[in-house]
């Protein structure tokens, strides 16, 4: 089974935010959207808003999905990524 992954576009002033990974680890110093993969009995939605607290200690308000892909990385089994907009947070 693949592995479920969800990031947040995070809209703001027409802008949208990404985050640079850490310079250790996986895929060091790329940029992603942020988000994470569902815990095990958690809905995407959950999980997206779960994520964006841990992350960016922010309490978001999940939009739509606006976009799905699977993505293939080298070496590891296929991944299928969700993404959602977020249009509300605070924090």
């Amino acid at each position: 089974m693949n592995q479920t992954v969800v990031a947040a576009l995070l809209f703001e002033n027409n802008r949208v935010l990404v985050c640079q990974r850490p310079h250790q680890g996986d895929f060091p110093g790329k940029w992603e959207f942020p988000g994470g993969k569902i815990e095990p009995g958690e809905d995407p939605q959950a999980a997206l808003r779960r994520e964006l607290q841990e992350e960016l200690g922010i309490v978001a308000e999940i939009g739509e999905e606006v976009w799905r892909v699977e993505h293939q990385y080298a070496g590891r089994a296929p991944v299928l990524l969700l993404f959602f907009a977020v249009r509300q947070y605070r924090g």
